[in-house]
């Protein structure tokens, strides 16, 4: 881990979102952010990118730009799938680190490990693991997620 962390300027969207809005001025040190605020802001950007369902029917392959635009952000419903299904762990493995390479350019070298679960679990564990990259610094990072098949829900924490 970072020993000295330099300051990192936030991303545009966090830039753009007021936290504070009964402030007409944001305070200097808010204008720049530690590795541990950009990891916690990856992981909420991550669980939002998970909990949005892509499109029902996926465009033709012939459709390059459409396939990797925003109109397949987010991931299949896997709601009415069983967790205990290896077909529908790697299906759901290999979503979610196509998700993230597309939609997530903070992250690289992402690898999704799903952890085996009892038998009466509706919820499948996992971790997402990859190279943190923002300038100036790069630091590998795990983040440890759910998803819970009763709500539909993924959870990711850092």
């Amino acid at each position: 881990m970072i020993q000295n962390q330099p300051n990192i300027q936030p991303t545009l969207l966090d830039r753009l979102i007021d936290d504070e809005p009964g402030l007409s001025r944001e305070p200097v040190q808010d204008r720049l952010t530690t590795f541990g605020q950009i990891e916690a802001r990856v992981a909420r950007d991550l669980e939002r990118l998970l909990n949005t369902r892509g499109p029902v029917i996926a465009p033709p392959p012939s459709y390059q730009e459409l396939n990797h635009s925003l109109y397949t952000y987010g991931l299949s419903d896997f709601t009415s799938q069983s967790p205990k299904s290896q077909t529908v762990r790697q299906r759901l493995w290999q979503e979610i680190e196509r998700a993230i390479s597309r939609f997530e350019p903070r992250l690289r070298n992402v690898a999704v490990h799903i952890e085996t679960s009892t038998e009466a679990e509706r919820v499948v564990r996992f971790k997402i693991s990859g190279l943190l990259v923002v300038d100036p610094v790069t630091e590998p990072v795990t983040f440890d997620t759910y998803f819970d098949i009763n709500k539909g829900e993924y959870v990711v924490r850092k």
